[in-house]
């Protein structure tokens, strides 16, 4: 009884696999019956008509894949794309009940008719933008209907504008047409008023804004009948966070720098080397600016003129420090004019709020007692409790005398006494003139050395002054040139 029921069990096995592969032979049999049928004395280059006064209706369509590179510097858009191409062909229709209900069938492109669509812009080294000669299968339907889909990386020529780069809005085209078949022969028509951006992949330098479509039908000089195209067009709006943290901040503390370098004192040595190197810094942020845009003579950037502004302002600020420490330095030659003293320390100073250091009171009343006091033509230099006199009427030698007060009367030295101790009992003339012209000769020193620290303290104070007014002029300048970078942005709104 069980060796019956396996020799059952392994007739039904044999008895399924004979029926599928039967099946499957079949099946393959039916599909191969419709293609030998299909392609007996097909002709794959005349085109689908039966009609040849009639055209091939051609639809396309573009799924924009993705935004792979925009070279601004060679002007090259290149793209990943999805190609859509649908035709009636005539001469490749079935009846499915005759084939197995076969419907559709898959077969190599190079075995039917295709549009010679062409890529017009395209500038890929080696390539003609052909869109005819991919290595997918063109589906056929048994109603007549082709459809032939490939993906593919395209090439295109874009031109650049750069007017507000990096703040730029770029508009690209993909201008797709046969590149034999006149718009008699060929009706090229899109399936869509926009690009097919459901696959699209963000991009991080671009923002792709819109991807409309147009039909356009144009008269060439060399043919007789106009050509029909497809062009597809690419808003694309640049991101400008890269270009905003790595030039355009920099460029802007590179400027605040420079005003705020007025503040370094003059005696410092410093504020020279600082603002070239402020300089240098602007001149390299140049260079890399320049090696992102292309070499056109025909617009100027908008980072380019700020950057141009901002370096002509740090190029003066340097001619001015120079200035400053030329007549920080300038006291030991010559005394401020009468201009320069009233423009700027009458005028400016108290506009600008600065204020000149007070002397120390001891110096002042050195300075008073160092004065001579004429009485009675006689000159008198007291020095404590001593009083050196210098006679003009008569010529007595200079004599000393001693007094407790400035008031009280002078005695001559020779008598004076002062608790018991005698003070000087002679004097010789002779050494007493010495002293009288060696005390002279100190006064004088020390008149001119007062005078010229005088005088460089006033230099010093013109150039305080200068210093805070060219500040303040530095800032505002430069405070007006980027308000001006800003309102000339086309858009207030960044993306980032």
């Amino acid at each position: 009884m069980a060796k019956r029921d396996k020799t059952l069990l392994s007739c039904g096995i044999i008895f399924v696999v004979v029926f599928t592969v039967s099946a499957g032979r079949f099946d393959g049999e039916a599909e191969h019956k419709l293609i030998a049928y299909l392609f007996d004395g097909y002709q794959k280059d005349a085109r689908p008509v039966f009609n040849k006064a009639n055209a091939v209706h051609v639809t396309l369509d573009i799924a924009y894949s993705q935004l792979v590179d925009l070279d601004g510097k060679n002007q090259i858009l290149s793209s990943k794309v999805w190609v859509r191409q649908m035709w009636e062909n005539p001469f490749l229709t079935w009846d499915p009940k005759e084939y197995g209900n076969v419907t559709s069938i898959n077969v190599h492109p190079g075995m039917v008719w295709k549009p010679d669509l062409v890529l017009y812009n395209n500038i890929g080294i080696g390539r003609t933008g052909a869109l005819y000669s991919f290595d997918t299968k063109v589906t056929l339907e048994h109603n007549g209907k082709n459809s032939w889909f490939a993906p593919t990386q395209i090439q295109s020529i874009c031109k650049i504008d750069i007017t507000y780069f990096p703040f730029d809005t770029q508009h690209c085209s993909l201008v797709i047409g046969s590149w034999t078949y006149p718009g008699n022969a060929l009706n090229l028509v899109q399936q869509r008023n926009q690009s097919d951006l459901s696959k699209y992949t963000l991009s991080g330098e671009w923002d792709l804004l819109s991807a409309p479509v147009q039909r356009n039908v144009v008269k060439y000089a060399c043919c007789k009948y106009p050509y029909i195209d497809i062009t597809y067009y690419i808003h694309v709006r640049r991101k400008v966070l890269f270009y905003l943290s790595n030039l355009i901040l920099p460029s802007i503390v590179l400027t605040i720098l420079t005003v705020f370098s007025f503040y370094l004192p003059p005696e410092s040595g410093e504020r020279v080397s600082l603002v070239i190197t402020i300089l240098l810094g602007l001149t390299v942020f140049m260079l890399v600016f320049t090696e992102s845009v292309p070499n056109t003579s025909e617009v100027i950037p908008l980072i380019a003129k700020y950057t141009i502004i901002v370096m002509s302002e740090v190029g003066i600020s340097l001619l001015v420090t120079c200035f400053v420490m030329r007549t920080y330095h300038k006291g030991h030659q010559k005394d401020v004019p009468n201009w320069v003293r009233f423009w700027v320390i009458k005028v400016l100073a108290p506009i600008l709020r600065v204020k000149q250091a007070q002397k120390q009171n001891g110096n002042n009343n050195d300075a008073k007692t160092s004065q001579p006091e004429v009485r009675n033509g006689e000159k008198y230099l007291r020095r404590g409790p001593y009083t050196f006199i210098a006679k003009k009427r008569d010529s007595t030698p200079p004599s000393l005398c001693y007094s407790p007060s400035p008031d009280s009367g002078c005695r001559k030295a020779e008598s004076v006494e002062s608790n018991g101790i005698n003070i000087m009992r002679s004097t010789s003339n002779e050494k007493l003139s010495e002293l009288c012209g060696g005390m002279a000769a100190i006064l004088k020193h020390l008149k001119g050395t007062r005078q010229v620290e005088e005088r460089i303290a006033e230099w010093h104070f013109v150039a305080t002054v200068l210093d805070s007014a060219f500040f303040w002029l530095f800032l505002t300048s430069m405070l007006v040139s980027t308000v001006a970078f800003y309102f000339q942005i086309p858009y207030v709104k960044v993306p980032l």
